[in-house]
C-alpha cells in the first residue's frame, strides 16, 4: 500500500475542500480502531472515516453504511464529549508527513470558544489519534507512549506535542533536492532522502529517469508537478496511489476518499473475517478443550459416586459392632456378610459409635444423590463436546463474514458467548442456493443456524433432505414436491452434502437422503442434529468442478 506523506497532502486538501466550516454532529465507534466522523458541511452530510488500525489505517470520507452496535470505548466518550458540536477549521499534513491535523474551534463547558485539535499520525504500528490544545498540549490519545515505553518519542497527557523529525529533505525544498539527485541515486537513496516519498514513487522515478543523474531531477518535478488522479492498480497485487504511475491494469476514480474507500472495503472485510475466524476458532477449540477436561472430571467423581454402598456397609458394620467400639477410638476393623470381607474403618475420636455411623450414612445419600446428578452432567457433557467439535468443523469450513457472524449469534443464543446490543433488522440466513442440469433448487446450509432454518423453516414435508451418513455436515435441501428424484439431481445434491462435510478429501462417501417429513429434531440437543427414517444411501466422491459449474441463485 503506497499511502504515503505525499498522497496525504493532497488527501488533506481534498478533506479540507469538502469539510471546512463544517459541524461535527455525531462521533460513532465502528469497531476497536475504527470511528466514524458525521459532518454536516456544503448541505450535506458527510461521513469522515478514521481507522487507526496497524495494517489498514486511513482518512477518508466514505459513501458506505456501517452498523453502530459497537458499544463506544472510554476514548470514543472522550472525542464526543470534546469534538461534537465543533467546527472544522482547516485540515492539513505536518511536516510532509502521513500525518493530518484537523483544527476544530467550538465551546467548552462554560460557554468560551476553544480551539482543539486531532492529529492523526499513519505510521503502521504506531498509528495514533492525538487530541491537542490551543497552546499543542497533548489532552488525551488513543495510544499513549510513556518515556520508559520509546526514548525517542512521549505521547502523554500534558506533554507538548512534538512533530517527529528524520532529517529529511522537504518535498519542496527543490534546491536541496536538485543537489541531492545530481549524482545517481537508488530508489533506497530517494527513499531516505526525501521526505514523503513511498517506495512506490521512489522505483517510478528510478525507473523514468532509467538510473541516469541527468534525468532524475527532471522526473521528480513532473511528478510533483502532475494533477492528481486518483488511480487503482488491479494487477497480481491491488494498489493505489494519487497520480497515475502504474504500467497497465488501471481504474480512475474522482476522488482520493472514493479511491481510499472502494479500496479498503474489500481490505477491511477480508480483515475482519480473518479476525472473527481467529477468535471464534479459538473460542470454540478451548471451550472442546474445556469440555473434554470436564468430562475426564465427572468420569473420576462417577467412579467414586458408584462406591456409595460401601458407606452403607460401613454405617452398618458400625452399628452391629458398637458394643465393641468406645468413644476416642480411632479406627476400627469389621467382617462385612455382604462383602464377605474384613472392612477398614475410620473413625472420628470426638464422635461415639452411633454417630461415626450416621456420618457414614449420610455420605452414602450424599454420594447416591450424586450419581445421578453426575451422569446427567456427563450426558449433558457429551453433547457439548460433539457440538463444538461440530461448530469447529464449520468455522474451518467458512471464510464468509455473514457465515461466521452467524456462528457468532448462535452461540450468543446459548449463552457460550455474551450478549450484544441487538440488531434492529435481523437478517435472513446466509445459506447457499444452486441448480441443477434440471434446473431444480437445492439449498445448501453451512452452519446450524442455516441447517435448522432449511429444514424446519423453508422445506416442505414434500422436500427431499440429503446429509453425509453418521457425521457432522450440511443440511442440504432439494425442493422437489416428487415421489422420485432423477439419479442426475441426487448425484448432484449427494455431491454437494460430501463436499460440505468433514470427508469433503475423501472418495466414496456416504450419503443419506430422505424427505423432510421423515425426520425429527432430536429434543435437548445442541446445533441442528435430527434422526430420521426410510432413508437410502449413495455413495459419492466430492467434486468441486462439479459444484463450481452449477448455476448459483442469490
Amino acid at each position: 500500500m503506497s499511502i504515503d506523506g505525499r498522497f496525504m497532502s493532497f488527501q488533506a486538501q481534498e478533506l479540507s475542500n469538502e469539510l471546512n466550516s463544517g459541524r461535527i454532529q455525531k462521533i460513532s465507534q465502528l469497531g476497536k480502531t475504527d470511528f466514524l466522523f458525521n459532518v454536516r458541511a456544503n448541505n450535506k452530510n458527510n461521513h469522515l472515516y478514521i481507522s487507526l488500525s496497524t495494517s489498514l489505517a486511513r482518512i477518508n470520507i466514505t459513501s458506505h453504511s456501517y452498523p453502530s452496535d459497537y458499544t463506544p470505548g472510554g476514548f470514543c466518550m472522550f472525542l464526543r464529549k470534546h469534538f461534537e458540536g465543533s467546527f472544522v477549521k482547516d485540515i492539513q499534513t505536518l511536516n510532509g508527513d502521513r500525518i493530518i491535523q484537523i483544527l476544530t474551534e467550538g465551546k467548552n463547558d462554560i460557554g468560551d470558544r476553544v480551539e482543539l485539535s486531532l492529529i492523526m499520525e499513519t505510521f503502521s504500528r504506531y498509528t495514533n489519534l492525538i487530541i491537542l490544545d490551543s497552546d499543542g498540549i497533548i489532552i488525551n490519545a488513543f495510544k499513549h507512549i510513556s518515556p520508559f515505553d520509546n526514548s525517542e518519542r512521549t505521547i502523554i497527557n500534558g506533554v507538548k506535542y512534538e512533530v517527529p523529525e528524520d532529517n529529511k529533505l522537504l518535498p519542496d525544498d527543490l534546491v536541496n533536492i536538485e543537489l541531492f539527485l545530481k549524482e545517481e541515486r537508488t530508489y533506497l537513496d530517494i527513499l531516505n532522502k526525501i521526505q514523503g516519498v513511498s517506495p512506490l514513487l521512489a522505483r517510478y522515478i528510478t525507473n523514468k529517469a532509467k538510473h541516469n543523474p541527468k534525468l532524475q531531477f527532471e522526473e521528480y518535478l513532473k511528478v510533483i508537478n502532475q494533477e492528481v488522479k486518483p488511480t487503482l492498480f488491479l494487477g497480481n497485487k491491488t494498489d493505489l496511489y494519487y497520480i497515475d504511475v502504474f504500467p497497465n491494469n488501471q481504474k480512475y476514480f474522482n476522488t482520493l476518499s472514493e479511491l481510499v474507500d472502494f479500496y479498503f472495503l474489500e481490505a477491511s472485510s477480508l480483515e475482519r473475517v480473518k479476525q472473527i475466524h481467529k477468535y471464534l476458532h479459538n473460542f470454540v477449540k478451548k471451550e472442546y478443550r474445556r469440555k473434554k477436561n470436564k468430562l475426564e472430571k465427572l468420569t473420576v467423581d462417577l467412579n467414586k459416586a458408584l462406591d456409595h454402598d460401601l458407606f452403607r456397609i460401613k454405617g452398618d458394620i458400625l452399628i452391629a459392632s458398637q458394643h465393641e467400639l468406645k468413644r476416642g477410638d480411632g479406627d476400627f476393623k469389621g467382617y462385612s456378610y455382604e462383602l464377605s470381607k474384613d472392612v477398614d474403618i475410620e473413625l472420628d475420636r470426638l464422635l461415639n459409635p452411633i454417630q461415626n455411623a450416621n456420618k457414614y450414612y449420610i455420605k452414602y445419600k450424599k454420594q447416591k444423590t450424586a450419581v445421578g446428578y453426575i451422569q446427567e452432567q456427563i450426558k449433558i457433557t457429551k453433547k457439548e463436546i460433539i457440538y463444538f467439535e461440530d461448530l469447529e468443523n464449520q468455522i474451518n469450513e467458512n471464510h464468509i463474514l455473514n457465515d461466521l457472524l452467524e456462528i457468532q449469534d448462535e452461540l450468543i443464543n446459548n449463552e457460550y458467548l455474551p450478549k450484544r446490543k441487538a440488531n434492529k433488522k435481523k437478517k435472513k440466513p446466509n445459506y447457499e442456493t444452486y441448480f441443477d442440469s434440471d434446473n431444480n433448487m437445492i439449498l445448501v446450509g453451512k452452519n446450524n443456524i442455516q441447517n435448522n432454518y432449511l429444514t424446519h423453516k423453508i422445506a416442505r414435508k414434500e422436500y427431499w433432505w440429503f446429509h453425509a451418513k453418521n457425521q457432522t455436515g450440511s443440511h442440504v435441501i432439494v425442493c422437489i414436491e416428487s415421489d422420485t428424484l432423477n439419479e442426475e439431481t441426487i448425484r448432484t445434491a449427494a455431491n454437494l452434502s460430501a463436499y460440505h462435510s468433514k470427508s469433503k478429501l475423501s472418495s466414496s462417501v456416504a450419503v443419506d437422503y430422505t424427505k423432510i417429513k421423515h425426520l425429527k429434531k432430536v429434543p435437548g440437543t445442541l446445533g441442528s442434529f435430527v434422526t430420521y427414517t426410510n432413508q437410502k444411501t449413495i455413495f459419492i466422491d466430492p467434486n468441486l468442478e462439479e459444484i463450481e459449474s452449477l448455476k448459483k441463485g442469490s
